[in-house]
């Protein structure tokens, strides 16, 4: 009681700030208009502030009530953050305990400094101990200075002496941290920054992950072995060491995340790891291993959310990488009804639109053509922007092999004529080689007028350059969806087969 009696004089003294919360239960009645406001952002019902401001204030985003109600919203959303539930099993256990380890140690230097030490010094051992079980080292460091310094206060020599050697024990371990961690973001800043830059750093990466490793080992320590595999698996991608990725993902898999997430230890995210080993088996064309790790794993993220999209689109590449259309095909059904499709960014509903044209070509079914204007797709021309190349390019292929299969010749010249003034204005060879390629082979079946032998014999070169050349691993700048090699047989197939082609060498041949 004489505690607790301790805590409520503290309150009182300094009195209760209004604490203003959003309500969260829409059965309640709250008419507010920030909870209005809340509610119609939760829904997706308001998108940005104009249709928020005019469904609300039935005004423009500029008006002052519609200001100051979005001000209002803005600061119970701020104090939210004091009441998160990391209970729940979306968090990891060292999320919680970094959570809860800040609100200890805020509420430590309130009693400390509000008069109600001998409180704190009960609460700060453990809170150090959970700071430096899960290396919170900022935590640790300024929970044990609390200590110290408290024990120094009362005059307390030998806990004082003892607290102290921790502490400086710790500090020694919390400058590596930060020496490694100064490391590693100098070098990430210049691999995200631009490919000239990538390739200016790229080659200290090996000693920065030696030195991260080294330090790893000194102190023990999960969280820099992490942070070197981070470092490790983003050099992996960039030199396309995809085998080596698989294997180290592999190992922290086994090491730190074979449990549920809610009982994961460390500060690594299980849904990056899973998103690079599949992305690995994707570029390795490992449909066999990449199918099974991914049936696997999916059931693990949760239906529905950015991840689970994420997630949904690399396992739909991978089984059209491997020609399982029909797998392939019920992943896209799942994906495009689900109620939270609608809110996704336009570029990847674009992409989605995208990969129907490629499953309508190869398993065509009435489910996948219902909703979708086939001949208005085929007769568009893609114009998205630069940063999103490679989808004018996927377009113009699929475009194309609708249109050899139909065997309207003129319409497939004007489409390669299209293709080509496209290459010519926008592609990049040297970050575009593939797509390059595979348009060279589309000029060579226009410049053989169609016949197959003369097409196949001078496009095998090229054929071969597509076998030897890996699929890059760039969504937007290279939206390859089935292989273009694969693509390639496809239309000799067709050229090959196709009256219409016949006809026309047939026609051709006689007016020589």
């Amino acid at each position: 009681m004489k505690e607790i009696r301790q805590l409520v004089r503290i309150v009182r003294k300094k009195g209760q700030r209004s604490i203003q919360l959003v309500n969260q239960n829409f059965r309640k009645n709250e008419t507010s208009k920030d909870n209005l406001l809340y509610e119609g952002i939760t829904n997706n019902k308001f998108l940005n502030d104009e249709s928020a401001a005019r469904e609300v204030f039935d005004t423009d985003p500029g008006n002052r009530n519609y200001r100051n109600a979005k001000g209002k919203l803005k600061n119970k959303l701020f104090n939210h953050l004091y009441f998160l539930d990391y209970d729940k099993e979306s968090y990891t256990t060292y999320q919680k305990a970094e959570y809860e380890a800040l609100h200890k140690l805020h509420q430590c230097n309130i009693l400390i400094r509000e008069g109600a030490a001998k409180i704190a010094i009960r609460n700060l051992p453990h809170l150090i101990k959970t700071a430096q079980a899960y290396e919170l080292s900022l935590v640790a460091i300024e929970a044990l200075t609390l200590l110290r310094n408290e024990y120094a206060r009362l005059g307390k020599l030998t806990p004082y002496k003892e607290t102290n050697d921790e502490l400086q024990k710790y500090k020694k371990f919390h400058e590596a941290k930060l020496r490694c961690e100064d490391a590693y973001f100098d070098v990430m800043v210049l691999i995200n920054k631009s490919v000239s830059a990538q390739n200016r750093v790229i080659g200290r990466v090996p000693k920065v992950i030696d030195m991260i490793r080294g330090e790893a080992k000194k102190f023990n320590s999960h969280g820099l072995q992490i942070l070197a595999a981070k470092l490790e698996i983003t050099f992996n991608n960039i030199k396309w060491n995809f085998k080596e990725n698989i294997n180290l993902c592999t190992e922290l898999e086994k090491k730190y995340l074979n449990k549920p997430n809610n009982e994961i230890e460390v500060d690594l995210n299980q849904n990056a790891v899973i998103f690079s080993k599949l992305q690995a088996y994707l570029y390795l064309t490992d449909i066999k291993a990449g199918k099974a790790y991914a049936s696997q794993k999916i059931d693990r993220v949760k239906t529905g959310s950015k991840i689970w999209f994420r997630f949904s689109e690399y396992y739909f590449l991978l089984l059209m990488k491997g020609q399982k259309f029909k797998e392939a095909s019920n992943l896209f059904r799942a994906v495009r009804t689900n109620k939270n499709y609608n809110s996704l960014p336009d570029p990847e509903k674009d992409r989605w639109h995208i990969y129907r044209a490629y499953l309508i070509f190869f398993h065509d079914t009435k489910i996948l053509r219902w909703g979708f204007n086939l001949e208005e797709f085929l007769g568009s021309r893609p114009c998205y922007e630069k940063d999103y190349n490679g989808y004018n390019v996927a377009t113009l292929a699929i475009q194309f092999l609708f249109l050899i299969q139909e065997g309207n010749i003129s319409a497939i010249n004007a489409c390669v004529d299209e293709i080509v003034k496209y290459k010519s204005a926008h592609l990049d060879k040297r970050h575009n080689y593939r797509s390059s390629i595979f348009i060279r082979l589309l000029e060579i079946v226009i410049d053989k007028e169609f016949d197959y032998e003369q097409i196949q014999e001078k496009g095998e070169t090229y054929h071969k350059k597509l076998v030897k050349t890996p699929i890059p691993s760039d969504l937007r700048q290279d939206t390859e969806i089935v292989p273009y090699e694969v693509l390639w047989q496809h239309i000799l197939d067709i050229i090959k087969t196709n009256k219409a082609y016949i006809h026309f060498r047939f026609y051709n041949m006689s007016a020589m």
